[in-house]
């Protein structure tokens, strides 16, 4: 029984082992082909920003077309109705 539980454990370890080793090589193969492309970070693709937050990150107005407009407009009313 013991044994049967030493081939289990151990095909889990190697089993972890491949997917760690794959996801290894796979990292080097994408930064490879990024230096390869001259691959440059967008500026709206910070690691600083912190994502879900509920803040706003500029205080610059954003630039929105019609559809952000009229959520806008909708989100506005809700709150008008919310608060009385």
């Amino acid at each position: 029984m013991a044994g049967v539980i030493v081939l289990i454990v151990l095909l889990g370890i190697a089993f972890a082992a491949g997917y760690f080793t794959r996801d290894h090589i796979s990292s080097k193969r994408r930064a490879e082909a990024r230096r390869w492309r001259e691959y440059s970070e967008p500026d709206w693709l910070s690691a600083n920003v912190p994502a879900n937050t509920n803040e706003i990150a500029s205080a610059t107005p954003v630039v929105t077309g019609e559809l952000g407009q009229m959520l806008t407009r909708w989100e506005s009313r809700a709150r008008a109705r919310r608060a009385g």
